[in-house]
């Protein structure tokens, strides 16, 4: 009786995690729906041409408030950790500013191809969305951290010809992204993945992955660039790779 309610209690939270889980892959086809608007009202200009130069002034003063907005909750997160209080307003305004950052940047400089790159974005969301309910949460920062390597080499393919200044400057921006990231993973090591009173990750998680997550991505990175656009191709293959072996450790991991 009592093995059947432990059955029937686990039943009843993978449901609430399943249900969880296609609320925010609804979420995903909504986004999609408001870029493909976007596309409609900023790209094709369906209205007045005024909504659209209107959204071109917001996108090119956010590209540079939105940087403010996130190092400032970045800052205020860890002041809160070392006082012990709550960061869960500063990381959810930190998300927030910079989704649309990253939203004014590809739509500003990177007028009109940057919102048909934002248009595929929801898709590798909802990658990124199912590993993080059927995997554990490092490999799920693990395989963001990743395909921001991917996003950024393939940028720089298709674009550093046309673009080169931008494109170098999102790779630096990645890097120190990259940098930033292995220090969280270094002090979340040493508070046992929390941080303040939130826990990031579980107490027995592996942060020797995350570390050289961060290490493979930024050399990629760094070799892309050094190393020009031919060998992008190849260096994103490598992180394919990565990726594809982080699936499996943690895979293995989890049986």
């Amino acid at each position: 009786m009592f093995e059947k309610g432990k059955r029937a209690q686990r039943q009843s939270e993978d449901d609430k995690v399943f249900n969880r889980m296609l609320l925010w892959l609804a979420g995903a086809v909504v986004v999609e729906l408001l870029l493909l608007l976007l596309q409609k009202v900023y790209v094709e200009m369906i209205f007045d041409g005024v909504v659209a130069y209107g959204l071109s002034q917001v996108f090119r003063v956010f590209s540079i408030a939105g940087a403010v907005i996130v190092v400032a909750c970045a800052v205020w997160g860890v002041m809160n950790q070392r006082s012990g209080k709550s960061l869960t307003l500063p990381v959810i305004i930190a998300g927030v500013a910079g989704v649309l950052w990253v939203i004014s940047l590809l739509s500003y400089f990177l007028y009109p191809e940057g919102v048909r790159i934002l248009m595929m974005l929801p898709a590798a969301a909802a990658v990124l969305i199912i590993i993080f309910f059927l995997y554990q949460r490092p490999f799920f920062f693990n395989a963001m951290l990743t395909g921001g390597g991917l996003i950024a080499l393939w940028f720089h393919k298709q674009y550093y010809m046309t673009h080169p200044r931008f494109i170098t400057a999102c790779i630096v921006a990645g890097v120190v992204v990259l940098a930033a990231a292995a220090a969280l993973a270094l002090q979340l090591r040493k508070t046992d993945g929390k941080l303040g009173s939130f826990r990031v990750v579980p107490v027995e998680s592996n942060y020797l992955m995350t570390f050289l997550t961060c290490a493979v991505t930024a050399v990629a990175m760094i070799l892309g660039l050094i190393l020009g656009v031919s060998m992008s191709q190849y260096l994103m293959y490598v992180l394919v790779g990565w990726l594809f072996a982080q699936a499996v450790f943690f895979t293995v991991k989890m049986m």
